[in-house]
Formats: structure tokens, sequence, C-alpha cells
């Protein structure tokens, strides 16, 4: 899961020429020396020998240094909450699978998230559905998935969700629970490399309180972007949710590199951005963003929305929009332009 915690919330929003080779040097043509005047001559005068030319070498050419390549800015796709599509809707899942898998290089999809209810309880039809969509982008590109609320029963204390091949696929870089081998994800880390920058991304599973072994590694990753991806971590009033208030108070603002929460869960939009003092000169530099956004309700107009998330590393800005393969759609009809499209500055 990719997750942004913080202190204070705002409102709710929105890519040579060679030098010419030099010249070859002129060649230098000996110059005779004048004979003197024959009345003055009594003898015939010595002859002066010829200067010997001196071959100046030509230059090797000087090749013009190239420039740094500058990075390519490029995206994170992020679904939530497809316990419906699963359950009742599932051409519109395979649609957004679809789309992600054409769109890879268009888009430079780098990394797709989900942040849980992937379906509605654990069961062989909807798990089958689930994988159906969800496994042919996890072979192909690198992601993290999180267990929402809906999406498995504890038996014999372990998470059902943990055993679907999607979650497979995901969770194998780091767990939380490695005396399970990786069977019982709780939580989980990925990293991965895009425009210059490394990037750690958690998974925490609801209902996971895990702030010390999220302290242990990033202090493990002290120059990789972190991004946390839970299902729920705002209130549909602008709080922080029970389950992961933890990683906003003890998590997020000690760590100078934790910049992006991705949450679901609630039904809507909504966006916080608290603001830290690092360096504690008295002016708060960094922002970290706490983003939600969940249409599972409207069966008529919301399904199949994704968020794309733009990184560009020329300003570190991240541009959000709202699509929907499902109707080849720009935006979500119900929320205001601001919220369906903004621009995070200086986010990463």
């Amino acid at each position: 899961m990719l997750m942004l915690m913080g202190c204070q919330e705002t409102s709710s929003g929105q890519v040579l020429a060679p030098a010419s080779a030099p010249t070859d040097a002129p060649t230098i043509v000996p110059t005779a020396t004048p004979l003197p005047s024959a009345e003055k001559q009594d003898t015939p005068p010595a002859s002066t020998p010829s200067p010997t030319p001196t071959n100046t070498p030509t230059p090797e050419p000087t090749a013009t240094p190239e420039p740094s390549p500058v990075p390519t800015p490029f995206t994170i796709v992020w679904m939530t909450d497809t316990q419906i599509l699963t359950r009742d809707y599932p051409e519109v899942f395979y649609s957004m699978r679809d789309w992600i898998l054409d769109s890879r290089e268009r888009e430079n999809i780098q990394f797709v998230v989900h942040s849980g209810d992937v379906v509605d309880g654990i069961g062989p039809s909807m798990s089958k559905i689930a994988a159906e969509a969800l496994v042919p982008i996890y072979e192909t590109l690198p992601g993290m998935i999180v267990s929402g609320n809906h999406d498995g029963t504890k038996t014999d204390k372990h998470w059902n969700f943990s055993q679907q091949p999607y979650a497979k696929l995901v969770h194998k870089e780091g767990q939380l629970l490695e005396e399970n081998n990786g069977a019982n994800v709780f939580a989980s880390y990925v990293t991965f490399h895009a425009a210059g920058t490394d990037f750690l991304v958690f998974g925490i599973g609801f209902g996971v309180i895990c702030t010390d072994w999220m302290d242990r590694v990033i202090a493990e990753h002290p120059d990789h972007v972190v991004i946390t991806v839970v299902h729920w971590g705002l209130r549909d009033y602008g709080t922080y949710a029970r389950e992961t208030r933890p990683i906003f108070v003890k998590v997020m603002p000690k760590w100078p590199n934790f910049r992006l929460i991705l949450c679901g869960h609630e039904h809507g939009v909504m966006t916080l951005t608290d603001w830290f003092d690092d360096d504690q000169d008295g002016t708060a530099e960094r922002s970290v963003t706490t983003m939600m956004f969940n249409f599972q309700d409207d069966r008529k107009n919301g399904l199949g929305f994704m968020r794309l998330l733009r990184f560009d590393p020329a300003d570190h800005s991240i541009e959000v929009s709202t699509f929907s393969p499902w109707y080849d759609q720009w935006g979500y009809p119900k929320v205001s332009d601001e919220e369906n499209r903004f621009v995070l500055e200086n986010a990463w």
C-alpha cells in the first residue's frame, strides 16, 4: 500500500551537435634568406641553409560532453475497493487490467497500487475473478496491494487474503511476519527505482499496527522516498482513522523521506496535507499528502475509476488524474474538476 501521513490538514483537491573538428594547422613554408647585393661581394657568399620545416601535428577533435539525461516522468496506477466489481461487474475489472497493460509504455507505468477490498469476502468465484484481473498486472509490473476489511477472515490467526495468488506476487520482498515465510502477510514493503529515484512502498493490512517495524525498515532505506498504502486512512469528515492513526502520529513526523499515503475504504474523495519542520528552523518545509478515493457506491457513474499519479522529476510534483477505462472517461462526474485532477507541488 502507499501511505502518507501528517499533522495538519488542508482541504480536498486536485523531457548536440558535436563540436566542429578543428581545422588542420597551417603548413609552415620556409622563407629563403635574401642574397646580399653583388657589388658588395668580394667573395661568393656562403650559402645559408634553409630552415627545416616543422610539421605541427593536427590536434584530435574534442568530443562535446553529453549532458546528463533528464529523468522521464512516470506513472503509478492506483486502484481501490473493487469488491463490487469482483462480485457483480467482473468485465469492468478486466477493462481496468487491459488498460493498464496496454498503456504501460505510453503512460510509462512503473508501479500499480491496490488499496484494499479487492473482493467482498473470500470465496472461490470472486477470488477467481480477482486473480484473473490482477495476476497479469503483477506478473508484468511491480506493485503493492493490501488487505481491506472485506478481503478475508481470520482462521487460526492467518489472513486468507495472503494466500491469494495476486498477494503472493506482490508480497515477496519484505514481510513483517517472516516466521510465516511470506504465507501470512500482515504487512510488507517493496522497493522500486524510477526517474532516478529509489522508492520504498509499505503495504499495511487492515487493522495492523506495526509502527516499530516501519521505523526499522525506513532506517534501513534513508535515501528512499517513502509511500505508504493502507486501506482505511481517513474518515469521511477529514480526520485520521483509528486503524492507522499510529502511523500518522508516530512514524510520519519522524522521517524526512516520508511523503505520501494512499487509502480507500471511505466513499468519495479527500486530500489532506500535513507539514513538518524537519530542520527545526521555524519553517515547515516537508509536506506529506494523504489521498483517499472510492466511487464504488455509484453503480451507474462510478465503475472502473482509477487514479493516475504522474511523478515529474523536474519539479518533484505529482499530477493526479481520475480515469475509468470502462467509460473511457476522464473525471468522475459527481465531484469537482479540482477534485478529479490536481497537482501536488514538491510532493516527493
